[in-house]
């Protein structure tokens, strides 16, 4: 049976991620100069990125908003550089170097709603998983990488990308990576009050949600309820 499409405003902006992800990971792994012209993207704004336009610009409409444009090329610098399957066939980790390499919230076996992609997906749940994973058995109601997490919601849209490639690092670099197109749905909207104090609000209870799911024994998203 198929999955019933999602015609809500967030259900097609994610569709259209999804979409872009799997562009910009398809063309890392047919050409190796996509990646190197993608990864030097990262940082930097859309003007500098100027390597990338070949790969990121066809792919924004006419005029994008500069929070839009940026979420882009952002995203797809991440892809290019942290990505497994974004790499040639050639210089592909074997699977069993990537086993550890777990994209959050992708390990259900099921297909996922939407509400679910964005809850244990994001931002929030990915430094609350790493947190959980290095738990053992405080009390503490804050993980270490709680800071960089509040840190990052408060900042403008020039401090938010100049921020986020150092928190990707610590993730990735982890064994921890985001839904790369919840990562995208989520950035598009910045400078939109309204969609950003969203946005954040989801990222800080992922955050708790998947803290307290890894340290507690017993529990898991399961006992978790929809936001």
């Amino acid at each position: 049976m198929s999955t019933p499409v999602d015609t809500t405003f967030s259900g097609r902006r994610l569709a259209a991620a999804d979409r872009f992800v799997e562009r910009i990971t398809a063309a890392c792994r047919r050409d190796a100069g996509a990646g190197q012209a993608l990864r030097s993207a990262l940082g930097r704004t859309p003007v500098e990125a100027v390597r990338a336009h070949r790969y990121v610009a066809a792919r924004l409409p006419d005029d994008p908003a500069p929070d839009l444009e940026w979420a882009h090329y952002t995203v797809a610098a991440l892809v290019a550089q942290y990505e497994p399957r974004a790499r040639p066939a050639k210089d592909r980790p074997h699977p069993a170097d990537t086993d550890d390499q777990t994209m959050d919230g992708d390990d259900t076996g099921r297909p996922r709603t939407r509400q679910e992609r964005l809850r244990t997906g994001c931002i929030g749940a990915v430094l609350g998983r790493l947190d959980a994973d290095a738990a053992t058995g405080s009390d503490n109601p804050e993980g270490p990488r709680a800071p960089r997490l509040h840190a990052l919601m408060r900042e403008d849209l020039p401090g938010l990308h100049a921020t986020l490639p150092g928190v990707m690092r610590l993730a990735c670099t982890s064994g921890r990576r985001p839904d790369w197109a919840v990562l995208l749905h989520d950035l598009t909207d910045w400078e939109r009050d309204s969609q950003r104090d969203a946005t954040v609000l989801r990222w800080s209870s992922s955050y708790y949600k998947a803290l307290t799911a890894g340290s507690t024994p017993g529990t898991g998203d399961k006992n978790e309820s929809e936001n």
